[in-house]
């Protein structure tokens, strides 16, 4: 389990044809599943598959989203994804 802070790796992002890094925002992820639900999320995105300005979506039961991050613009803001016990959560892009 990867602890808070750490990257897990860079997934490839279709919606801007970069690399976004994935990493853990809170309590301990299995890195390989975080980026299975970073691919997945992303890809969904641009399929056009999530709900909302919010960009809803439930990824392999990790809830995820485009939050409003404190001290920066939404379109500054990074994506996250929370899993089903509310106590760990990921974060897809800087």
């Amino acid at each position: 389990m990867t602890p808070i802070g750490i990257m897990c790796d860079l997934v490839p992002n279709p919606n801007t044809g970069l690399s976004t890094p994935v990493v853990v925002l809170t309590g301990k992820v299995d890195c390989s599943e975080a980026l299975s639900v970073a691919r997945d999320y992303l890809a969904g995105i641009k399929a056009g598959k999530p709900a909302g300005q919010g960009q809803f979506m439930t990824v392999r039961g990790w809830d995820c989203n485009w939050p409003y991050v404190d001290g920066r613009s939404h379109a500054d803001s990074y994506l996250k994804c929370v899993d089903a016990s509310g106590s760990n959560s990921i974060r897809i892009g800087n």
